[in-house]
């Protein structure tokens, strides 16, 4: 059995978006976190600026969930909601 994180499960539950889908947008949200350090916000909501950052769980998990309440409105991921869309047809 595959292991997802807790905000995978609760957002898929809430959106009706597939698991897999919404886990492939977790671990593009660990990869923009560890490949773009300046984008990262601190923990006072600073972007870029001195001081802890975001932990990446917790980055990935914020981008899963902007994914699942905007769904197609989001500015990101969008190649993801189209192979799901091309599926149910």
């Amino acid at each position: 059995m595959k292991r997802y994180p807790s905000c995978v499960l609760k957002s898929s539950k809430r959106s009706g978006i597939p698991k897999r889908v919404l886990l492939k947008s977790y671990k593009r949200g660990i990869g923009a976190w560890r490949t773009n350090p300046s984008s990262v916000r601190n923990l006072k909501g600073r972007k870029g600026g001195p001081g802890r950052k975001l932990p990446k769980e917790q980055w990935a998990c914020a981008r899963v969930n902007k994914l699942a309440r905007l769904g197609k409105r989001a500015s990101y991921d969008q190649d993801l909601l189209r192979g799901l869309r091309r599926r149910r047809k």
